[in-house]
């Protein structure tokens, strides 16, 4: 049986840390689920928050992505998000960004319990309690962390159904000599995380897949525990096909789609492709260099030692399909939060005791790369937790406070940049205000004897516009960080701005 939830705690970083650590875990998540609105990638919205519209009868079929003619999308987290919408809305809560803000906090929530349990489980073998410290703190504080906790993605959730099967499977392995049917209770259980995991993120089948093999071939779990998780396993995938008949209509097989529509016909290498590296690239980038050249060397040679071990079957089989599928994108690889702080424990106990003692000759060394780790770390991490890497929501939410203050027109200088084709809507954050195309040659005579607001794409106000005396109002972000060099070179991001005219003026010719 596994130790308490504190005693492990406490074991770890003592009374006093271990309550800082707690205190930190949960602020810096709550922090991350309130700020960091909006989606990093069109599919957060456009296919979970959209269908979730389309079901509700609030969205038309024909503005939905093309995913959706497909049928190669599960129906689980719309059918989650359609449920929450319902729910918020018979309670008399309609805004759209207290509903999402609602959905972000349920999963960091999840989130959290998940890594930390897996935790509890995954570092029974490690012995040294720096590496257990490292661990904990990369699964719950690496800067990246507690903002990946608080999307409501196919990524985060995914990773995060994956992370509950997988410690589930192993306390129904702990249980399965001592109380049988508690045993096959828990693989039940587990099988069904598993079924939920892979129907929110189709690619979390083969981190399934490998802690199936760890469980048939390493572990040679009991008979009563493999059958319990298969059973469930399969009886989750047909509730999951109910689920997608709920939502398209039709009975269909969205794993199959998938793979069809993306694999075999390519779709996916349309929106790019990269080479297998990229994914070390990605990983590199997550882990801070320089220090995560160090890292990944580490994990490259203890994964052999740490061959018999669960988290390398999960993991190592899940970096290396992602990096031979040709299309590639950093979030692909959001689920391995789950399992990084585990995994780097587990490889650095593995190694050989000759090589682990001539490294301790290097302690004073290694806790001062430690530390500035830590401190650089930390220092994103108030960046990533307070500044959403991609707000795509703010100018909706400054629409919609206008909206309700009795703006009905806002005039575009340029076409709103959403992602997606311009078929395809966004009803959800949707507000009364029309953005209206114009030029600065064509201003109509409304506009030139009233104030009126103008939208345009950057932060820096054309000058056409400044020479009028239109003074910016609203930047999705601060112009000193879109204008920056480095924020330019690793940010994809665009700043929606709008301006203010004030009439009487005179207006260009």
């Amino acid at each position: 049986m596994i130790e308490s939830r504190w005693k492990f705690l406490t074991s770890i970083w003592g009374v006093g840390g271990a309550r800082l650590f707690t205190a930190g875990v949960l602020v810096s998540h709550a922090v991350a689920a309130w700020f960091n609105a909006g989606f990093l990638s069109a599919d957060e919205h456009y296919q979970i928050i959209e269908f979730a519209q389309y079901k509700l009868g609030r969205q038309s079929a024909a503005a939905l992505a093309w995913e959706f003619p497909e049928r190669m999308r599960p129906a689980l987290q719309p059918w989650l998000a359609a449920m929450a919408i319902r729910l918020h809305h018979a309670i008399g809560v309609t805004s759209p960004f207290t509903i999402a803000f609602s959905l972000r906090l349920l999963s960091t929530t999840i989130a959290v319990v998940a890594a930390f349990e897996l935790c509890r489980r995954c570092l029974r073998p490690v012995s040294s309690r720096l590496l257990k410290q490292i661990a904990l703190f990369l699964a719950l504080l690496l800067w990246i962390t507690p903002m990946a906790h608080a999307r409501f993605s196919s990524e985060n959730w995914g990773g995060m159904w994956f992370a509950i099967g997988l410690y589930l499977m192993l306390d129904a392995l702990d249980a399965s000599s001592d109380d049988r049917r508690q045993s096959t209770f828990i693989a039940v259980c587990a099988g069904l995380a598993w079924s939920a995991a892979i129907d929110f993120r189709f690619q979390m089948a083969v981190a399934v897949a490998g802690a199936v093999l760890w469980l048939l071939f390493v572990r040679r779990g009991p008979a009563a525990v493999v059958a319990a998780i298969a059973l469930a396993f399969a009886v989750g995938c047909s509730l999951s096909a109910v689920l997608d008949y709920w939502l398209y209509g039709a009975w269909t097989l969205t794993p199959l789609n998938y793979v069809r529509v993306n694999l075999i016909q390519h779709r996916a290498e349309t929106y790019g492709t990269g080479p297998w590296w990229m994914i070390v690239v990605y990983l590199g980038v997550v882990l801070i260099p320089p220090f995560s050249l160090a890292v990944i060397a580490l994990l490259a040679v203890g994964s052999w030692y740490a061959r018999r071990d669960v988290l390398v079957w999960t993991a190592v089989p899940f970096v290396a399909v992602h990096a031979a599928i040709s299309h590639k994108e950093p979030r692909f690889l959001l689920p391995l939060l789950y399992l990084i702080g585990p995994w780097i424990a587990v490889c650095a106990s593995s190694l050989p005791a000759q090589l682990r003692e001539s490294l301790s000759r290097w302690r004073r060394s290694l806790a001062t790369v430690v530390v500035t780790f830590c401190a650089v770390n930390l220092l994103v991490l108030g960046v990533t937790i307070t500044l959403p890497v991609n707000d795509r929501i703010a100018l909706d939410r400054w629409l919609r406070d206008e909206s309700e203050r009795g703006l009905r027109t806002v005039y575009a200088l340029s076409p709103r940049k959403t992602g997606v084709p311009p078929e395809v809507t966004n009803s959800f954050y949707k507000s009364a205000i029309v953005m209206k195309p114009m030029t600065m040659a064509r201003l109509s005579d409304d506009v030139r004897d009233r104030p009126a607001f103008v939208y345009y794409r950057g932060s820096e106000t054309p000058p056409e516009l400044a020479a009028l005396g239109c003074m910016p109002v609203f930047r999705t972000y601060p112009a000193w960080l879109t204008e920056s060099t480095l924020c330019r070179r690793f940010a994809d991001v665009e700043t929606d701005s709008i301006c203010r005219l004030d009439g009487p003026r005179e207006l260009p010719k």
